[in-house]
């Protein structure tokens, strides 16, 4: 399974326009990987997981197309996760010259709200929706995906993590979350992962009820091997990360290195699969290259 990395920030990105941090000012100066657009991932060519405001922007500077993605899964309605504006630019108005396969959208109730009030209409944007509540599985050829409670957007209730396999490889995607609750614990027990994908968005910052910081991405790691879902060979990624939780790319690579975990950044690829070691995982150039 091929995971590359459109975006690897927050809601607000980084460097966030409307601020003169150290970790902003350090990314405007140096640009390369202490820039950060707002969190993405497309799984091998053909899953999308989460469609916010950066996409097109990702996919230029990457230099790639998302004509073969099939499927999206929406982690949650905040605008860094899902712009509606994405969807409706897939009509054909806007792609005269192509042919797109129909596309599957999984996602909760509050996606599909946010959704119904753009005015979007399921048939003019080439999607199916499949309506998706935490704790619940669809199959989706190649793909087996199940969702489990993310503990964020405490209010609407509905914000999910997503359990990908694909025949061979299953992955733990769990961004956006706070510490996970009892019951998602009991989900996990006798599961086994090839690799984890992780927020850290407070970074160094206190402990929150809806996001980790560093000190909580341990504790859920650890947590995880308790119960045997994480082993030695199991990749380990911390991303979506805020201007005001980490230091710049390479201070945070080396506190994250030294927890065993990788410091994703925009355009980093990594091919995840049971044969696979972690420290062969990673592809440094970027996906056009």
């Amino acid at each position: 399974m091929k995971l590359t990395f459109l975006g690897t920030g927050a809601a607000e990105g980084i460097p966030s326009p409307f601020c003169s941090c150290a970790t902003c000012t350090n990314a405007r100066r140096e640009g390369g990987r202490n820039v950060r657009k707002r969190q993405c991932v497309l799984v091998n060519d053909d899953l999308l997981i989460d469609i916010g405001p950066d996409l097109f922007a990702s996919c230029a500077s990457l230099g790639l197309s998302l004509t073969e993605v099939r499927h999206l899964l929406v982690t949650h309605s905040h605008l860094d996760h899902f712009s509606p504006e994405n969807l409706l630019l897939r009509s054909k108005p806007f792609r005269l010259a192509t042919e797109l396969p129909e596309m599957t959208v999984v996602a909760g109730p509050s996606v599909w709200m946010k959704w119904e009030l753009s005015g979007g209409r399921d048939n003019e944007a080439g999607i199916v929706r499949v309506p998706l509540l935490p704790g619940e599985t669809r199959e989706f050829t190649p793909y087996t995906v199940r969702s489990v409670a993310a503990s964020h957007h405490l209010r609407m209730g509905d914000a999910m993590n997503y359990i990908l396999h694909d025949g061979e490889t299953t992955v733990l995607y769990a961004s956006d979350t706070g510490m996970y609750e009892e019951k998602v614990w009991r989900e996990l027990e006798g599961l086994s992962f090839d690799a984890i994908v992780m927020e850290s968005t407070i970074g160094l910052r206190p402990s929150g009820k809806e996001h980790l910081n560093f000190t909580d991405l341990a504790l859920m790691i650890e947590r995880l091997e308790s119960i045997g879902a994480v082993t030695g060979r199991t990749v380990k990624i911390a991303t979506h990360f805020s201007h005001q939780g980490v230091e710049p790319y390479e201070e945070t690579k080396q506190i994250l290195a030294r927890m065993g975990i990788v410091c994703a950044y925009d355009g980093m690829v990594s091919v995840i699969g049971p044969d696979v070691y972690p420290s062969d995982a990673f592809n440094s150039s970027d996906p056009k290259s």
